[in-house]
């Protein structure tokens, strides 16, 4: 029942196969890399402004 390709066609199957598996990951990993950028450009210091006001916020309180 399974109809057998001859050997070029699946050398150029298993070639094209591995372009659009490049192609994909290409935009994957640049969607990826993007993200990770941005977490690194706005999120890192957001959270260390937000530790470091709360730090200060609790040591002002002790000193009443």
């Amino acid at each position: 029942m399974l109809k057998t390709y001859p050997l070029i066609v699946r050398i150029l199957a298993v070639i094209g196969f591995f372009l659009v598996a490049g192609f994909i990951l290409s935009i994957v990993g640049a969607i990826l890399s993007g993200l990770l950028g941005l977490f690194f450009r706005l999120v890192i210091p957001l959270a260390i402004v937000y530790f470091f006001v709360n730090w200060l916020t609790k040591r002002r309180r002790r000193t009443y």
